[in-house]
């Protein structure tokens, strides 16, 4: 695990090379509302301030005529503060709870072979900057290690419009470094193995307005658990995440930015699990 980490790590750091090797891709945006009342003001409204910031970034290189290497970095945090009014009808700020945390980082290895389907290696890590489960908070926890062998074919490949789906066989290791147990914490980890689909669609259009939308579906599908003695079933269930971003530049920076994402994960909720995202902000695309 420690040496997929790192070949993660080595391929990502790829992408600070020149831009005249690389293919670079990259959008940041952050998004902000903001409401406030008077002391005096006739209603029970209070104030809040919600900001998310959200960034996409890709390299890709044509190494060999036959091989091609694609990494994905997807960063993402944003906060909620809350006004409330305490016992003694003073107003006061609680503290930023948290709204959205995300690490996500891709390297994938594309062997171009002309067929109808090129074979592919792939390795993710998944994790988040803050993790506010217990009452420590612990920094980057937990960390999903993803590992993947299969086939990629490409649908559309344009050069503003893109779709791809791949299929393989796929392995996670789940590293949990804050498990609350009977004696203390401890380190947990649960290693899984299953099919995985991934479909990725992204259109880029420049009029009338300027447009950026990305969307990935993933499905995946376990066949083994290591802990499969302790738990019931509901790991056996197929796992689902589905996430789109539409950002649209209104002028210059100014952007109107949407972000929809739905989970299922039979283990956490037997629902879809949902979250929707709307406000204006900045948004500036590099590259």
């Amino acid at each position: 695990m420690k040496q997929t980490f790192i070949i993660i790590t080595i391929l990502a750091l790829c992408a600070i090379l020149p831009a005249e090797t690389w293919k670079l891709d990259s959008n940041m945006s952050i998004t902000l509302s903001q409401s406030a009342f008077s002391d005096n003001w006739a209603g029970t409204e209070l104030s809040n301030i919600t900001w998310v910031a959200n960034s996409t970034t890709t390299a890709e290189k044509q190494l060999r005529s036959w091989l091609q290497n694609k990494n994905t970095l997807k960063l993402a945090f944003g906060q909620t503060h809350n006004q409330k009014t305490g016992a003694d009808a003073k107003k006061y700020w609680e503290s930023p709870e948290k709204t959205t945390d995300k690490i996500d980082l891709e390297s994938m290895l594309r062997f171009t072979t002309n067929a109808w389907a090129d074979p592919f290696l792939a390795g993710r890590f998944e994790s988040q900057f803050m993790d506010l489960s217990q009452a420590d908070t612990r920094i980057v926890n937990p960390m999903l290690f993803t590992e993947t062998a299969g086939v990629i074919r490409s649908f559309i490949d344009e050069e503003d419009q893109l779709l791809t789906a791949r299929l393989g066989a796929a392995f996670r290791e789940n590293i949990d470094r804050d498990v609350l147990t009977p004696t203390g914490k401890e380190t947990q980890t649960t290693v899984d193995g299953g099919l995985e689909m991934v479909s990725e669609y992204t259109q880029k259009v420049k009029t009338p307005l300027e447009m950026d939308f990305r969307s990935r579906l993933q499905l995946y599908q376990a066949l083994f658990n290591s802990k499969s003695d302790d738990w019931n079933d509901d790991w056996k269930s197929p796992d689902m995440v589905w996430e789109n971003v539409l950002s649209t530049k209104l002028f210059g920076m100014v952007s109107a930015n949407l972000i929809l994402e739905i989970r299922y994960d039979k283990q956490h909720d037997n629902g879809l699990q949902w979250k929707e995202m709307i406000g204006l902000g900045l948004s500036h695309s590099f590259y």
